[in-house]
């Protein structure tokens, strides 16, 4: 199949956040260097193949060789990073390159549903599950409650972006809609991250 080059510009920029993320996260829980590595690839390509197995297709992990060689710079950047930086840098870090991953996939998923002449749900359904996937697999792996359903507001932020491109692609071009998109879900991801915004809680 053949990946158009706006597309393969957000893929390369999501699976290099991706895989840094859970490479980091890695680092965080002491992972050894297969811990690293494997946790890097879940998390850069879980959300990937989840969304090309609901419109019925081979997840393009396994025919396109650009999947594995971008997730391995982001693991190598991950490994790479100096030993002396605290646990609260690490972390931080994490969540920034978690929210790059975010924008980034939510955009190519709304991409992918776009094309294939999905309308809202299969949007914002493709959207989120490209989004979201990865990283739900990263946190369980480490024993962790997965992020997006306990820190901040995180599948939210997919969630708007996702009703963002919808709306926009119905009166302008795909492109645009993604760049849109992408910049609303990582502005809203940082600005929950700053400021501690949360959904409600019941206990």
């Amino acid at each position: 199949m053949i990946v158009e080059p706006y597309l393969f510009v957000l893929n390369a920029i999501g699976l290099i956040a991706f895989s840094f993320s859970g490479a980091v996260k890695a680092r965080i829980h002491d992972l050894d260097l297969f811990g690293i590595i494997f946790l890097g690839f879940s998390t850069a390509l879980g959300g990937g193949a989840i969304r090309d197995i609901m419109v019925q297709r081979i997840p393009l992990m396994l025919t396109d060789i650009n999947y594995t060689i971008f997730s391995i710079f982001g693991i190598l950047a991950g490994i790479l990073l100096k030993r002396n930086i605290s646990k609260a840098i690490y972390t931080k870090i994490f969540l920034v390159s978690d929210g790059i991953g975010l924008a980034s996939f939510t955009a190519t998923g709304c991409m992918v549903a776009a094309q294939t002449g999905l309308g809202v749900i299969g949007i914002v359904v493709l959207g989120m599950s490209t989004a979201i996937g990865g990283g739900i697999i990263r946190d369980v792996l480490v024993n962790e409650i997965p992020i997006v359903l306990s820190k901040e507001i995180y599948a939210t932020c997919s969630f708007v972006g996702c009703i963002v491109f919808w709306m926009l692609f119905c009166i302008s071009g795909i492109h645009i809609s993604a760049f849109i998109s992408m910049a609303v879900v990582f502005i809203l991801r940082i600005l929950a991250i700053i400021f501690n915004w949360n959904l409600p809680k019941f206990s």
